[in-house]
């Protein structure tokens, strides 16, 4: 442990070889195409009485069936029985024997940049404060190889290498083993032929030499999602997440499934989130130009006295603006009168 009480890492630096690197790309892309086929298929879906796209607690119920469902999401299960259109069972990574496909759909009351916003991770102490604020799961772990980042086009891009361990609450830490992960993720936002934004976030488990399993009781984990977040005109988000889990039995678990329900619910509090960012980086920014404030006076002889000359009483510092503030991603900037 370290001196602040994370876990250390238990690799050596993390150097990706150009053919590492390159299967994190394509990785990447074929779990991202494979979701946005996916995606396509199902808003192709039409309910055959209206003509317009299922509603996400009604989709077609010989390829899914419903497991959960409220006001603004819904949760399925894939059926494999010998009616369904057959699966597609070739993963990204070969790593997957007989996974359980799991869909997790509805809507989000927000515009697009405020729910990529909350969700991005562009380092590990945004992926733990997004896991317990939106999972309510403690996370530990780093960030082990950064492939790409941000860029003025795609503010909310990231591709990296991750180690993470779970951290299970009591009682289930009595009683469930450990499990860590080694995973690329990656965010971002692109645009389709049509000109249509589409925010994605894909992760899935990756097999490296420089990463070998550590030895009991932790388990090595395998954890593979895709996630499609499309703006809609009616100032909703259109969300897609699908998730797929290797049971040991017949069929997943059923404590499985309530834990991946209450876990996946949490991406619908993006919005929260993303505003609860932009309040945290404008208390810092205020303390951070008071300290510039102080600086400056103290430089200029002018140093603003601690108590008021009349009253003796201690003054209470105070920034004041008049001037209105605009959000935007990572700063908070006046507008010019």
């Amino acid at each position: 442990m370290t001196p602040d009480g994370r876990r250390e890492v238990p690799f050596a630096p993390l150097n990706l070889t150009l053919d590492q690197q390159q299967l994190c790309q394509d990785l990447t892309f074929q779990l991202l195409d494979r979701t946005l086929r996916s995606y396509d298929e199902r808003d192709a879906c039409r309910n055959p009485l209206s003509g317009s796209p299922r509603h996400h607690a009604n989709l077609d119920s010989t390829r899914w069936k419903q497991l959960r469902t409220q006001t603004n999401a819904s949760l399925y299960s894939e059926r494999t029985s010998n009616t369904c259109t057959p699966r597609d069972l070739h993963l990204p990574g070969d790593i997957w024997e007989n996974p359980c496909v799991l869909l997790a759909v509805g809507t989000i009351e927000s515009n697009l940049s405020e729910v990529m916003f909350g969700l991005e991770i562009p380092d590990f102490l945004a992926m733990q404060v997004r896991s317990e604020t939106l999972g309510k799961q403690p996370l530990d772990g780093a960030v082990l190889a950064q492939l790409a980042g941000p860029t003025e086009a795609d503010p909310f891009q990231f591709m990296g290498i991750t180690w993470m361990v779970g951290e299970q609450s009591w009682p289930l830490n009595k009683v469930v083993r450990p499990r860590d992960f080694v995973i690329v993720t990656a965010t971002g936002v692109v645009s389709r032929p049509n000109g249509e934004r589409i925010g994605y976030e894909v992760v899935q488990s990756i097999d490296l030499p420089q990463c070998p399993a550590l030895p009991k009781p932790m388990i090595r984990g395998k954890l593979m999602y895709g996630a499609i977040y499309r703006q809609f005109e009616k100032g909703a988000v259109d969300v897609y997440i699908q998730m797929y889990v290797e049971p040991q039995g017949r069929l997943v678990d059923k404590v499985v499934i309530a834990a991946m329900w209450e876990s996946t619910l949490g991406f619908w509090n993006s919005p929260q989130l993303s505003e609860t960012k932009k309040l945290q980086w404008c208390i810092e920014n205020k303390s951070i130009k008071r300290r510039e404030q102080a600086s400056e006076l103290a430089q200029s002889g002018k140093v603003e006295p601690s108590t008021c000359g009349n009253c003796l009483k201690k003054r209470i510092p105070t920034l004041v603006t008049t001037t209105p503030v605009h959000f935007v991603r990572h700063h908070c900037v006046g507008v010019a009168e």
